[in-house]
């Protein structure tokens, strides 16, 4: 192979130095020329997209695992929204009794529960799923502005840092809020701390591609590749087992987290004597909440301290950080046509995630209600989903291993099961025998969540590295997570509407079950042959188009896409 200091063309540090490997054709296994055979452009391509620095070590892993399990979101994405649901109940009334205010909606659990809003009353249900679309926008804000800078640079390091100590903030800010009185405090707190916890969750998540190729097992197969022991599909194959091997090991051990702070939160509730009283049970999930930033806290500092540092190019001349994050994310948007595989699945992970995050606040929703919104039962049941995601993930992990499956076909399994769940509470509509009616049902779900919606996040991530232009993982995974994350408010506030309308909240299923239907149809069209070489046309358009790069002509076109 050849060393940098032996090609080294003019421009190459402005050019694409990231360029996705899978974009050239590998030498011929048989071929006894080695790199020698190569044209000019594929040995350039190939000798810089070598990895440059030392390998991921074991302790780098390690600690990306650790930060994994303390980032589990049981505090900023199940406490803090259990606390706000809770709260917000016990402000509620019977809007059918006057005067307005004077009947609780704990005295008769089956009619209407409003709270005021906006001069008028609301279903406390609508202004909960309101709540969750507002914090959606709010990370599409931030994942647009920061998400493709973290690519550029060395300060990528530093968007994880700086919002994981924002949310911690926010996440303690809830040991002030246990008091009905005090619910739109509750509900700023969540929106403020789900922003932020997702958008630590997100950059962080986008690590792991980058992470992944820097394994001493793909570093060697890049090796074999270039002097032709193994070929193209090979390294492609070992590329994407790496890939799932960190994704559902990390988020494996982010539900062991979840699980130990699950444990930890329900010692700390059974000291407080959280199901004595009312104001004990509020004052248990405030304490939950920052129990659970503890634990996230203690387990962050290894990753601090032993990151590497991978550094994405120079930001181009003439432009600065405050703009350029919109500039890629326009340049990437009018690539639609490039990017066709890579769009195609952002817009069904678009459909797809909004339509099981608002069947899992709909689940959610109809359970705090069915446990009388227990900090201590939900905490049983939150256990129980961990450990279900645990022995999930490394199940679909085994299993995939084991029989060789793609990645695209272990999403899709997945998928198929998280249109079962939304279909089954859609049964909820016509009876109350089954549906999300009855706590049995409840104990189900969490059991079961592990093999559906669990399984489905890590593969849904993993899939996504399988279309990333190489070398633009925080951008890329910034989309996802607007997608995922940001722009998933159409579920919650159409299945706010449709409650408002029907006075029945089960009638929100059948919208949210087709969402899931329709894109699970269409991910079965997706290639990702077809997407490397998208992603390597993508990438030579930037560096001309975007960063004025030298690049030479390369005729991306006349490359079968399912050769390379």
């Amino acid at each position: 192979m050849a060393t940098e200091a032996e090609f080294n063309p003019k421009g190459q540090e402005d050019h694409i130095d990231k360029l996705a490997f899978s974009a050239v054709a590998a030498p011929n296994p048989d071929s006894t020329a080695g790199s020698a055979s190569l044209q000019p452009h594929e040995l350039r391509d190939l000798d810089h997209y070598a990895p440059k620095g030392e390998p991921a070590t074991r302790k780098e892993v390690y600690s990306y695992y650790t930060y994994y399990a303390g980032n589990n979101g049981i505090g900023s994405f199940q406490y803090s929204n259990l606390l706000f649901q809770n709260l917000i109940y016990q402000a509620g009334f019977n809007p059918n009794v006057t005067p307005l205010g004077s009947s609780t909606c704990d005295i008769d659990p089956n009619a209407p529960c409003h709270v005021f809003w906006n001069g008028g009353t609301k279903s406390y249900t609508s202004v909960i799923l309101i709540a969750t679309g507002l914090t959606f926008l709010g990370q599409a804000l931030v994942f647009i502005g920061v998400g493709s800078l973290a690519d550029f640079g060395n300060w990528n390091p530093w968007v994880v840092r700086g919002f994981s100590v924002l949310c911690w903030a926010f996440e303690f800010g809830f040991l002030g809020v246990t008091t009905a009185a005090k619910w739109r405090i509750a509900m700023a707190l969540f929106i403020l701390s789900s922003i932020t916890f997702w958008a630590s969750y997100v950059f962080f998540n986008a690590i792991f591609p980058k992470l992944s190729h820097d394994l001493p097992e793909v570093r060697e197969a890049q090796a074999q590749l270039l002097s032709g022991t193994i070929d193209e599909a090979e390294y492609q194959r070992k590329c994407s087992m790496a890939r799932s091997k960190i994704m559902n090991i990390s988020y494996g051990w982010n539900n062991v987290g979840f699980t130990i702070c699950g444990a930890l939160s329900l010692a700390a509730l059974a000291g407080i004597g959280a199901d004595e009283s009312t104001e004990k049970n509020n004052w248990g999930y405030s304490v939950a909440v920052a129990v659970c930033t503890g634990f996230w806290i203690i387990l962050a500092i290894p990753w601090f301290l032993w990151e590497k540092k991978r550094p994405g190019p120079k930001l181009p001349k003439g432009d600065n950080y405050l703009t350029f994050g919109f500039k890629q994310t326009w340049f990437a948007a009018k690539q639609v046509w490039t990017l066709k595989q890579t769009f195609f699945y952002l817009v069904a992970f678009f459909l797809l995630a909004d339509g099981i995050g608002t069947t899992i606040t709909l689940v959610s929703i109809a359970q705090t209600q069915v446990v009388l919104f227990s900090a201590t039962q939900n905490t049983y049941l939150i256990m129980v989903q961990g450990g279900s995601a645990v022995v999930g993930v490394f199940g679909a992990y085994f299993i995939q291993k084991m029989f060789g499956f793609r990645t695209k076909t272990m999403l899709q399994a997945s998928n198929f099961g998280c249109l079962l769940v939304a279909l089954w509470g859609m049964i909820g509509i016509w009876t109350t025998k089954v549906g999300f009616h009855n706590l049995w049902e409840f104990w189900f779900f969490n059991a079961q969540y592990g093999f559906t919606m669990g399984a489905q996040f890590s593969y849904g991530q993993a899939f996504m590295a399988e279309l990333v232009p190489r070398g633009r993982e925080y951008m890329f995974f910034s989309l996802l997570g607007i997608v995922s994350k940001g722009s998933a408010w159409i579920g919650p506030i159409v299945s706010s509407a449709i409650v408002d309308h029907n006075g029945n909240q089960w009638t929100a299923f059948p919208f949210v079950a087709a969402l899931i239907f329709v894109p699970w149809v269409g991910i079965f069209f997706i290639s990702e042959a077809k997407s490397r070489k998208e992603c390597a046309a993508y990438l030579a358009r930037e560096a001309v188009d975007l960063r004025k790069a030298s690049t030479p002509e390369i005729d991306y076109d006349t490359k079968d896409p399912e050769s390379i």
